[in-house]
């Protein structure tokens, strides 16, 4: 009977192809070699005279993050992969000698881990839910020689042969439900009531809230892996405020909420002016009926892409006039940009992200932007965070 997958399983597998092919498509011609996973001394058996790279996954250790997670929640974890080469004799030219013994063969079958490893430390890996990837790390660990003698001392009468130790960081193990994550802090105040009825109620009209500030910033795009920032600005012109977290309140018609009065938000971005359409906004909303609060979740909106940073420093002393002056942000936040959000909700929870998307040239060791399917690396700003709830009728 098969076992039930798992996302460890399957990044192990997803390595296994990875060497398998050099991580390319089609695998180069003279890239004969078998990959295998499992402890060394049990496989070796079964090489079939095949030049063959093994893959013995033997320790596994906590991301050291997790100190207050749930048992609900997704671990990470850093894997350490002992690879070892398998080579054998090769008669290149049917000579019957041999030209290319098997020491010479397990060193090439290294250097080239090596070289794949050394040029992307980076794979993505399509993950259990549709449009997850999961982001490892290849780290390079050398043993010392008591190490190495521990581990193949329990591997019978295999003879040592050449390895590498890379660390595989970080691996998710994926629980078989996921927690339901609760809207975020948008603002925080005091206020008590003695019932209980009126915990949907709006706050109380003249008692102060506390929003997180924004600041100034100031962004290094001759760093370039620079991590945008942004800032929603709304207001008329002659109050222009900056923000980082919004809240309002939307009217009740007919018994849904009215989005037709939502509010345009300007979105001011941060970020290297030079380049063009490299930007998107991405993020989750959240939705809350009143009575049944098993059907609250996150829901990842649509991404809006193609977008460009305004300018290289946020000036909140000097904020952007708004529409239509030449000066106003390049891209407004709609209602309509809230992606399949539902009406008859009580309550619901926008949070977004500028985001770039990098890849670097295995040549030139350069980060390029490319589109998001083809990143190694995504960068993201600060949050940006908007609620809304029904007004009190």
């Amino acid at each position: 009977m098969a076992l039930l997958n798992s996302s460890l399983a399957k990044i192990c597998n997803s390595l296994r192809d990875y060497v398998d092919t050099l991580g390319e498509d089609p695998t180069p011609s003279d890239w004969e070699v078998n990959v295998t996973i499992g402890a060394p001394g049990i496989n070796v058996s079964s090489m079939n005279n095949t030049n063959t790279i093994n893959l013995f996954f033997y320790r596994f250790e906590h991301s050291g993050f997790d100190a207050d997670a749930m048992p609900t929640d997704i671990q990470y974890l850093r894997i350490m992969c002992f690879i070892t080469a398998f080579g054998v004799d090769e008669d290149t030219d049917d000579d019957d000698a041999v030209e290319l013994n098997a020491g010479f063969n397990e060193l090439k079958m290294l250097s080239q881990v090596m070289r794949l490893f050394q040029e992307n430390p980076v794979l993505l890996m399509e993950g259990d839910d549709e449009n997850e990837f999961w982001h490892t790390q290849f780290i390079h660990r050398p043993l010392a020689d008591e190490q190495i003698n521990q581990i193949w001392s329990s591997q019978g009468d295999t003879i040592y042969r050449p390895s590498l130790v890379y660390e595989i960081a970080l691996a998710p193990i994926e629980p078989l439900k996921k927690i339901k994550t609760q809207p975020l802090v948008a603002s925080y105040g005091v206020n008590t009531s003695a019932d209980m009825g009126s915990y949907y109620n709006s706050w109380p009209v003249g008692r102060d809230l506390n929003y997180p500030a924004a600041s100034s910033i100031s962004i290094d795009t001759a760093n370039p892996k620079w991590a945008p920032a942004a800032v929603m600005v709304t207001g008329p012109d002659a109050a222009r405020t900056a923000e980082l977290s919004l809240n309002y309140e939307v009217p009740v018609v007919g018994g849904n909420a009215d989005f037709s009065s939502f509010p345009q938000i300007d979105i001011w971005i941060a970020g290297d002016t030079v380049k063009s359409g490299d930007l998107a906004i991405v993020g989750q909303l959240y939705e809350s009926p009143r009575d049944n609060d098993n059907e609250e979740y996150w829901n990842d909106i649509n991404p809006l892409a193609g977008l460009s940073a305004d300018a290289a420093e946020l000036d909140l002393l000097n904020l952007p006039l708004s529409s239509p002056d030449t000066s106003a942000v390049a891209f407004i936040l709609n209602q309509t940009h809230w992606t399949g959000i539902d009406n008859t909700k009580n309550n619901w929870q926008l949070q977004i992200f500028v985001e770039r998307y990098l890849q670097q040239d295995p040549y030139t060791n350069e980060w390029l932007d490319v589109a998001e399917e083809l990143a190694e690396l995504r960068i993201r700003s600060n949050p940006l965070l908007i609620t809304l709830n029904r007004e009190t009728v």
